[in-house]
């Protein structure tokens, strides 16, 4: 049977404000039906949080990818339910004073949406816990002379009763720099269960990229989040899978798992929770670090 590559877009996956368009390709037989994507993830940062649905299209095709309108989504967890709303086409948000709350779990819910083209709607549903995370108690830049880059080094107490994972993020004057999958930094915590986390390499601001380039009194953050073990497995077989298939005819070693329930779908109901830290760049990180600019 003649091969095609199935393009499944994820334009925020694992990432609430990421607006870069991940490809994950798969080699799927030519009659393999279109799939529901649904990309979503809830933390506990109060804002909008959105879930996006679209259609999975041939890689041969290079159009946006049909938007899933007129579906009804709703949250449900913590007492509450959530019913989304339709914003832009195939984008439901919630209300903007929404947030998750860690320990509780979180129901996703979709329907009138017919993902088998039989004429009749096939509801979607989802769920995730929220776990905790230790606030980050600060952060460092270090410059790393051999690779003209700006280390951002995460310290924080790390809990040792349990195994925990952990996805960083970083903005440069509120700008999000790890806006593309390899970028994204995953970890368990096996090398520092239990023990302070003492100057982690969470990210490397590089100078030849203009987002990442410093200046004087330009602001970092750095966002940790708690992940469940589902999502960060999600993320590092999405990466495993993305860098495989760089031979575009290469098959990948094998499908990333997701956890959603119903015909013909794909993606991932993500929660999170969030804590961040700041730094500035000032003269007097500049002189000790020896960098000149």
């Amino acid at each position: 049977m003649k091969q095609i590559i199935f393009l499944i877009i994820i334009s925020t996956l694992f990432i609430f404000s990421c607006t870069e368009r991940i490809e994950l390709d798969s080699e799927l037989g030519e009659d393999f039906p279109p799939h529901a994507v649904v990309e979503g993830m809830i933390s506990t940062d109060t804002m909008a949080h959105v879930i996006k649905l679209s259609w999975s299209k041939p890689l041969y095709n290079d159009q946006e990818p049909e938007k899933i309108t007129g579906a009804n989504v709703k949250i449900t967890g913590n007492n509450q339910e959530i019913i989304l709303t339709e914003e832009a086409p195939g984008e439901y948000y919630t209300p903007e004073n929404f947030y998750a709350v860690e320990g509780q779990r979180y129901y996703l819910f979709i329907d009138s949406v017919d993902t088998d083209n039989d004429g009749n709607f096939d509801p979607i549903t989802a769920s995730d816990s929220v776990p905790h995370v230790e606030p980050l108690d600060s952060i460092h830049l270090e410059w790393i002379d051999p690779w003209e880059a700006w280390a951002v080094k995460a310290y924080a107490n790390e809990p040792g009763d349990e195994e925990n994972f952990y996805m960083f993020k970083a903005f440069v004057n509120d700008t999000l720099v790890t806006d593309t999958l390899y970028e994204i930094f995953v970890t368990d915590d096996v090398f520092f269960n239990g023990e302070y986390i003492n100057g982690l390499e969470a990210y490397f601001l590089n100078e030849e990229d203009t987002d990442e380039r410093l200046y004087p009194n330009d602001t970092v953050t750095l966002k940790i989040y708690a992940l469940t073990k589902p999502l960060y497995e999600f993320i590092l077989r999405a990466q495993e899978e993305a860098n495989y298939s760089a031979p575009l005819f290469s098959g990948p070693p094998s499908n990333v798992e997701h956890n959603l329930k119903g015909t013909n779908v794909f993606g991932f109901f993500m929660t999170a929770s969030v804590k961040s830290a700041q730094a500035i760049w000032d003269t007097a990180a500049i002189r000790q670090s020896g960098y000149h600019y």
